[in-house]
């Protein structure tokens, strides 16, 4: 599969929103701020390329028939010493609300067999590579999953459908902030 000797170091960019407020004659209103320090990462291309082939078969394999958006992840985990691959597609039902997304089906997966933490995960939409960013990234549900099983190294990756680019990077912080999180210990 992959090779660990083509590791490279990637740059995720802080970002920083201003705190605001507003005074209004029934009360106060804040805008919380917020900040993301810049994060330098390890990550290996060749693994992206691997879980972007997988994603992208799984995709193939989607249930769509009600919104013809065929979605396909790979995931591979952190606390796995095998460095298995697991991979979902989503699955569509005629009751919207039993429907399950790609995501989920692949932590899912890797849930089940009893790890943790997520190291990388890669999300394809064959039905949107053209699309903006938005048109490609998680659902909420998603996110909120991909936080439960997320730490501070674990990275997503979004296909965009360009064979020269391997995917956009981001962590959980940079898709999810402010994601709910209870208190494990």
């Amino acid at each position: 599969m992959s090779d660990a000797s083509d590791s490279v170091f990637l740059t995720l960019p802080a970002a920083a929103f201003p705190e605001s407020t507003v005074e209004s004659p029934s009360g106060r209103l804040l805008v919380p701020g917020m900040r993301l320090e810049e994060k330098r990462v390890v990550i290996q291309p060749s693994l992206v390329a691997d879980l972007r082939g997988l994603a992208r078969g799984a995709a193939e394999k989607a249930y769509a028939p009600y919104s013809r958006f065929r979605v396909g992840a790979a995931v591979v985990m952190a606390d796995d010493p095998e460095s298995r691959v697991f991979t979902g597609c989503n699955v569509e039902n005629a009751s919207y609300g039993a429907t399950v997304c790609a995501e989920r089906n692949a932590i899912f997966a890797a849930a089940a067999a009893g790890l943790r933490r997520i190291g990388m995960l890669f999300l394809t939409t064959l039905d949107s590579l053209d699309g903006p960013t938005a048109a490609r990234s998680p659902c909420g549900v998603c996110r909120q999953v991909m936080r439960e099983f997320a730490d501070g190294n674990t990275l997503i990756v979004l296909d965009d459908g360009r064979d020269e680019v391997l995917g956009e990077v981001v962590d959980i912080d940079r898709l999810l902030p402010w994601g709910f999180e209870l208190d494990r210990s």
